[in-house]
């Protein structure tokens, strides 16, 4: 039988508002992967055109004889599991994830129940086959930072005070910094999303994922681009 999870809750009740997934505002958790020039530019430009956030992404240049435009490195791909443990080796996997049920959206908030960390790897969600103009189905990314303290026996559990939670589009991927923690991904609207995953793992479960049970907090959707479908 599995033991319970530690809690995490706070006083009083916080409620917080979505915020669009951009790489300035998500950069104190990870990387926000998103396209480095405007969704309208559809013919090959004639020379390399800065990145729409220069000081978050790489500059594009033209590649595969002037028919593409590369930008790399686009997120980090870290692997800091200590060697004492036993080797890790990189993982690609697949998440589909089913909207939530309106009952659970019905109040124009949705509670957070778990927040989850993996302390040694980053991990990479790309969305598959989803518009960046869909209006029916979205994702959100919620991240907390880390408190300097133990609590609950957790060792840096999550500040809850600073939980932020993102709206994201379907043009957008994201990379969760290693120790970072978040939810398990939140899917809203009418279809599933498939999402690829990319991490590193060592198989010891307390290495490779750590949980804590949240209460306390919740996510107002009333700025949701897709509200009125829920």
């Amino acid at each position: 039988m599995s033991q319970p999870l530690p809690v995490i809750s706070l006083d009083q009740l916080r409620t917080v508002p979505l915020l669009p997934l951009t790489p300035p505002s998500f950069a104190p958790f990870g990387t926000c992967i998103t396209p480095p020039v405007d969704r309208s530019l559809n013919q090959v430009p004639s020379s390399s055109p800065p990145a729409r956030y220069p000081t978050h992404q790489p500059s594009p240049s033209l590649a595969n004889k002037n028919t593409a435009l590369k930008s790399a490195p686009i997120s980090p791909l870290i692997n800091g599991y200590p060697s004492s443990h036993g080797p890790s080796v990189p993982l690609m996997s697949m998440f589909s994830c089913f909207p939530r049920p309106a009952s659970h959206t019905q109040s124009g908030k949705l509670a957070i129940a778990v927040l989850e960390r993996h302390p040694y790897t980053t991990q990479t969600f790309c969305p598959l086959a989803l518009s960046s103009t869909d209006t029916s189905t979205c994702f959100l990314v919620i991240v907390a930072p880390s408190l300097a303290t133990t609590t609950n026996g957790v060792t840096n559990p999550p500040d809850l005070a600073n939980l932020k939670a993102f709206v994201a589009r379907g043009d957008q991927a994201v990379t969760y910094g290693a120790g970072t923690w978040h939810a398990p991904m939140i899917v809203l609207g009418k279809a599933r999303l498939d999402f690829v995953v990319t991490q590193f793992v060592n198989g010891v479960a307390n290495d490779d994922c750590q949980e804590v049970s949240v209460e306390g907090v919740d996510v107002s959707l009333h700025a949701l681009p897709i509200r009125s479908l829920l």
